[in-house]
């Protein structure tokens, strides 16, 4: 501890400016923390060969290991043991306890930290943030490295969910009203290929606070895949919610993989199914077919189709059509007579469906693809699929809270669990720490045997009164 005080003083003292202090401090700080990492870790290695050698391991030979975190990089010894057999394999007992992977460089902190803030920024930037706020150095290409893996990672935490949805047993929740809504997400590929993010998200009504309105109880799939996506949220759904029980009203803009068929096959056996056209796109399909029309004229079609009124719609319709001045423009009116036949049922409002829900509850999915367009989509970005599956995974997982579930639930994840082994290495550890007494300070004084006024006395005198500053 004095030799730590001493250093922090030094470098207090000679430091010409703050920066330069703090950024002395900041590296005194983090070599004494690693130094004392790694004397810790290599204590412990040696007390686990020990139980190993008990069992009849013996020591293969010793090697070095670099781990980089947030609190900087360490590098220690551990060892290498294995039996003898022909089928035996050596493995370090340290590293396996720490469920640190081969050739895993970064621990699970510091890929979670990475993947975060890669999802609101690009490489380059993700890199140089890291880089400013930590003595660590990494490239825009680590970066990208990590992302991939944690998106992997991911996505197989995912499918092990799903697994464990379709070979479990749990209690369903019960529901009155659930909300799905779908939609696709075009971004750019490599080359002038396009690619498409398949996004479904549910949530068990709305809540309001004020002028503003939150989901309740959301949970959000997105994947490149759209076959995989209905999968996994088939298994979602009846994994934790009792349909039979439950109104399913269902929101998109029916366009290809999101449709009403689509949604009722996710929902099978559900109470009540009730598919909703999504109105923005509705009304936007209307601009753009009745575009040589009176804007009086969309106001009353638009009025109509919320009233819900077949004929005075026709009626409407109608003179559109007498309006049209080209063949073309008759065409367009025509496509949307079929659009509005074709979707008729789903474009009842839901206060005359007799459906205890809020409309506010559905319409939300195409705010929500907001995460995703920002940061996959802004400034003409593109990528290739494998990097793009990977961002998309990150980004749900973060935006469902499941990242840290997703860590320490990976097969042969970053952090294993405690031994009884270990515990009882950590305890032996504990019990080879020497114990120091400290006295407090020593007090000593000048004998003297003559007169205060002596020089011996007057100089036992200075001693023993204090002196303030």
């Amino acid at each position: 501890m004095e030799y730590i005080v001493t250093e922090i003083i030094k470098i207090i003292k000679e430091s010409d400016t703050a920066i330069v202090r703090e950024t002395k401090l900041l590296q005194l700080f983090i070599r004494l923390f690693t130094e004392a990492l790694a004397c810790a870790l290599e204590t412990m290695d040696t007390e686990l060969v020990e139980q190993y050698k008990k069992q009849g391991y013996q020591i293969e030979r010793r090697d070095r290991r670099t781990i980089q975190g947030l609190f900087g990089t360490v590098t220690y010894l551990r060892r290498r043991i294995r039996k003898e057999g022909p089928r035996a394999k050596g493995f370090y007992p340290l590293d396996t306890q720490l469920g640190l992977k081969k050739y895993q460089r970064y621990t699970a902190l510091f890929r979670k930290r990475v993947a975060e803030v890669a999802t609101g920024s690009v490489y380059r930037t993700t890199a140089d943030v890291i880089n400013r706020l930590t003595l660590t150095s990494i490239s825009h290409q680590t970066v990208g490295n990590i992302i991939k893996q944690v998106g992997r990672g991911y996505a197989d935490w995912e499918q092990s969910q799903q697994h464990k949805v379709l070979v479990g047993e749990t209690a369903p929740s019960q529901l009155t009203v659930l909300c799905i809504e779908g939609d696709g997400l075009l971004i750019k590929g490599q080359g002038a290929k396009q690619q498409e993010i398949h996004r479904i998200q549910i949530s068990e009504g709305i809540t309001r606070c004020g002028t503003r309105t939150t989901l309740v109880h959301p949970h959000y799939f997105a994947s490149m895949d759209h076959r995989k996506l209905v999968a996994q949220v088939t298994a979602y759904l009846q994994h934790k919610y009792d349909l039979a029980h439950v109104v399913v009203v269902s929101n998109s803009d029916g366009g290809r993989g999101y449709g009403k068929d689509v949604f009722g096959s996710l929902v099978i056996g559900c109470q009540q199914h009730e598919h909703v056209l999504d109105r923005y796109h509705v009304n936007r399909k209307l601009k753009e077919r009745l575009y040589f029309t009176e804007p009086a004229l969309q106001d009353e079609i638009r009025q109509t189709l919320r009233e819900y009124q077949w004929e005075p719609l026709q009626v409407l319709l109608d003179t559109a059509e007498s309006q049209a001045e080209t063949p073309e423009e008759i065409v367009h009116v025509q496509k949307l007579r079929q659009y509005v036949a074709r979707n008729w049922i789903s474009l009842a409002p839901l206060k005359l469906r007799k459906i205890p829900v809020s409309a506010s509850g559905i319409g939300t999915c195409e705010s929500n693809h907001r995460i995703y367009s920002y940061r996959m989509k802004k400034q003409g970005r593109h990528g290739s699929r494998t990097g793009g599956t990977a961002m998309v995974k990150v980004i749900t997982a973060i935006r469902n809270k499941e990242l840290d579930q997703a860590f320490v639930g990976w097969a042969s994840g970053f952090t294993a669990p405690v031994s009884r082994t270990f515990r009882g290495t950590m305890r032996r550890v504990m019990r080879k720490i020497p114990f120091q007494t400290h006295v407090g300070v020593h007090h000593g004084c000048i004998r003297n045997t003559g007169p205060a006024s002596s020089a011996i006395g007057k100089l036992a005198k200075s001693f023993s009164t204090p002196a303030f500053l």
